[in-house]
């Protein structure tokens, strides 16, 4: 391994690595690999290249990394958990303070848009303040409106907290990708994405699943919200253990870089924000951060993936959101008659099709950049991560046809699960690549994309939530899925064009905006 000057400013992409819009990821497309870092295979070039300063966290041991990933990812989970549970007990708040459940669901629809738009506001903090703190307190202010929401006596304070929580929770689900590109290579990003992203992905399943498991043998709507304060309080414990400033500004030199104790003492100034306010400058500008936060959406490729992403989520998040209350419904008015424990075990199926489509992606993400790099003599571009988004559409289509055909025509409710998971696995495998995609072209914003993402993909469920149950029943469920289904068509376009031009749209963006990303 190459020795660095211990007062070296070192170059995180020395320019033998950059290629004409690409990045030269193997040893076969160099004329020498001397002074550079590669990876244990003795072929793969380490992008960043690592320095050897005690504070730079790509030098962290794996487990210590494994640990973060985790807690980031149980952390993006709990957004999606609490938000999601709602579904399970609105009967019973429906009777206990004599609302229709149309009513008791609305928080549902507001915490969904609250859950985009607030991401919005915590990623700028993320960069002029840290990763570590803005995780840690988010979660600790989350857990308290959590705790509200089950304590809460009448409809107005509980409507109130559950706002409030979602405020909070949904740094996490923004943030969190700013951990992931900090402490791992860029060849290791996209296995890195899925694990994250099968926690992420699943927990709007998970929550209502686990939800009306309780509420069905408690009959209790309280208990599934204090299920909920357990959840994000596992994530404050496992802040607590394992959480460390993983930011490391590599045009600092190494003589110049703030200490960084390796004390318990020391781990706690950062986990709580005090060293960072003693280390600002260390930091991001606020003008820098709101700056880079504009300029991302604007740029014509992220905002073509970020449309087609929209398309295609806001559908299964209409479908959860009006789950319990299309196979809750008597079977004399049209509707299942299904409790709650059996609308629990409903949920498996999406969780299935997105864990199934994390081990078939976990291996043929890597295969096809893998494969890609050996065609292009070592180069890498972003744009070969976007196949598996066609191979998502042709599930999500039949995924939604079948779901819309079987609740219509009353099939077999086998019918709706297959579809349900279908979908389920169309969406993971689009998720992890799309983000993957994302993150490769503005790797100094990976906060900012997580933010954009992650508001594409709950702006679109906020307002299906309000209209997919009266829409069904005016048209059919059989037409309004079917064209839904249109719709996830139409949404692999913006991906075909940014598959066509997308090098030169990142040329383009580099080019005019290199200051900034």
């Amino acid at each position: 391994m190459f020795d660095i000057a211990p007062t070296a400013t070192l170059d995180p992409v020395p320019s033998p690595l950059r290629a004409d819009g690409g990045l030269v990821l193997s040893a076969e497309g160099l004329k020498t690999t001397e002074n550079l870092q590669l990876a244990a295979d003795g072929r793969t070039v380490l992008i960043p290249q690592p320095s050897q300063h005690v504070g730079d966290c790509l030098n962290w041991s794996s487990k210590k990394k494994h640990l973060v990933l985790f807690t980031v990812a149980w952390g993006a989970l709990t957004a999606d958990f609490v938000g999601a549970i709602s579904s399970a007990p609105i009967i019973y708040q429906s009777m206990e303070w004599h609302i229709s459940i149309t009513e008791v669901n609305r928080p549902t629809s507001i915490v969904v848009l609250i859950l985009g738009l607030f991401g919005l506001v915590w990623v700028p903090m993320v960069s002029y303040w840290g990763r570590a703190p803005v995780l840690f307190w988010t979660t600790v202010l989350g857990f308290c409106f959590t705790l509200g929401s089950a304590l809460s006596k009448d409809y107005a304070t509980f409507f109130v907290m559950r706002c409030f929580s979602a405020v909070f929770l949904t740094s996490a689900q923004t943030i969190s990708l700013a951990f992931l590109k900090d402490m791992f290579f860029f060849h290791e990003r996209a296995r890195k994405i899925g694990l994250w992203a099968s926690l992420y992905i699943c927990s709007p399943y998970i929550g209502p699943m686990l939800g009306n498991f309780v509420v069905g043998k408690t009959h209790k709507w309280e208990d599934a919200y204090w299920m909920c304060v357990g959840v994000v309080g596992i994530q404050i414990i496992l802040n607590f253990l394992f959480i460390d400033e993983t930011w490391f500004n590599r045009k600092v030199s190494a003589t110049d870089q703030p200490e960084r104790p390796q004390t318990l003492s020391g781990r706690m100034s950062r986990l709580t924000g005090v060293w960072q306010l003693q280390n600002h400058g260390y930091f991001s500008t606020i003008k820098t951060t709101y700056q880079s936060l504009a300029m991302i959406i604007l740029q014509p490729h992220f905002a073509l993936i970020s449309l087609s992403y929209f398309l295609v989520f806001c559908w299964i998040i209409g479908i959860n959101i009006t789950t319990a209350i299309i196979f809750a419904t008597p079977i004399e008015y049209g509707g299942y008659g299904y409790n709650n424990v059996q609308l629990g075990y409903l949920h498996f199926s999406p969780i299935v099709g997105i864990l199934i489509a994390e081990v078939f992606g976990h291996y043929f993400n890597d295969f096809l950049a893998r494969r890609y790099i050996h065609r292009h003599r070592g180069i890498f571009e972003p744009e070969v991560r976007l196949w598996p988004v066609y191979i998502g559409v042709l599930f999500n289509i039949p995924g939604v046809v079948l779901v819309g055909q079987t609740v219509h025509k009353h099939w077999s409710v086998a019918g709706a699960a297959f579809g349900w998971g279908l979908f389920g696995f169309g969406i993971m495998l689009g998720s992890v690549v799309v983000t993957a995609y994302c993150l490769d072209s503005f790797p100094m914003a990976p906060a900012e994309v997580a933010a954009w993402l992650n508001l594409a993909r709950t702006m679109g469920g906020f307002a299906v939530g309000f209209f997919q149950e009266p829409w069904g029943n005016k048209v059919g469920y059989d037409v309004s899925f079917g064209i839904q289904a249109g719709i996830i068509a139409l949404s692999v376009v913006p991906v075909a064009i940014v598959h066509v031009y997308g090098h030169g749209m990142r040329l383009n963006t580099t080019k005019n905006y290199s200051k900034i990303f």
